[in-house]
């Protein structure tokens, strides 16, 4: 857990001070379904991961997984898992992402890009904790809690149609908006001796900023 603390989530600001003390919160509470949302690369991975590592699923499997890098079937399978001949070149069981997290956390990154047909069966995942394998007649219960993450504006695409109003809300129970670099602009100078100090140690050079 040492690499996920929260203080590696570099910035002394009012707006990711305030993130910090949510993600606390969050950790010390068994299963929140936490929604993160904020522009690309303001650190909702690292938000994930320092809040999984931080709860009493740290010593349990922390998967991870961006919903937009796969088709829509290969996604479904490679969360849910699939039974042997399912489909053609399913030759075995596979378990899904959702089984291989159990007791830990599944982190759904880019979870405004999910299909209508994958949003409905993780409604239902979050609302009984079941799941059936592609191909499957059996209810599978694992007990895991959902991070999911988007820098788009869900409200928007629920409007919009492109997003279910019901998983939403499912979704939101802790919501988490992560700053952009335009409202935290004092941690700057902090990141940058952060960075800095990396690449010394990787490179075995001395960091000389102050």
């Amino acid at each position: 857990s040492e690499p996920h603390a929260f203080d590696r989530v570099i910035g002394e600001s009012p707006a990711i001070s305030a993130v910090k003390a949510v993600m606390a919160k969050v950790a010390a509470s068994p299963a929140s379904t936490v929604l993160l949302q904020g522009e690309t690369g303001t650190g909702k991975d690292l938000a994930a991961k320092a809040i999984h590592y931080n709860s009493d699923r740290a010593a349990r499997p922390f998967v991870n997984i961006t919903c937009s890098a796969l088709p829509e079937h290969l996604l479904e399978s490679e969360l849910f898992g699939h039974e042997r001949g399912a489909f053609t070149d399913a030759r075995q069981q596979k378990r899904g992402l959702f089984e291989t997290a159990a007791g830990g956390t599944i982190f759904l990154d880019e979870i405004g890009e999910m299909s209508p047909t994958l949003q409905a069966k993780l409604l239902r995942f979050l609302e009984e904790k079941t799941f059936k394998r592609v191909g499957g007649l059996s209810d599978l219960k694992v007990d895991v809690r959902v991070i999911a993450a988007t820098h788009r504006n869900l409200t928007q695409s629920v409007r919009e149609g492109k997003f279910r109003e019901d998983l939403y809300y499912r979704l939101n129970v802790v919501q988490i908006e992560m700053p952009p670099m335009s409202r935290r602009r004092e941690d700057i100078p902090l990141l940058i001796a952060h960075f800095l100090a990396q690449i010394a140690a990787e490179t075995g050079q001395r960091s000389i900023y102050p």
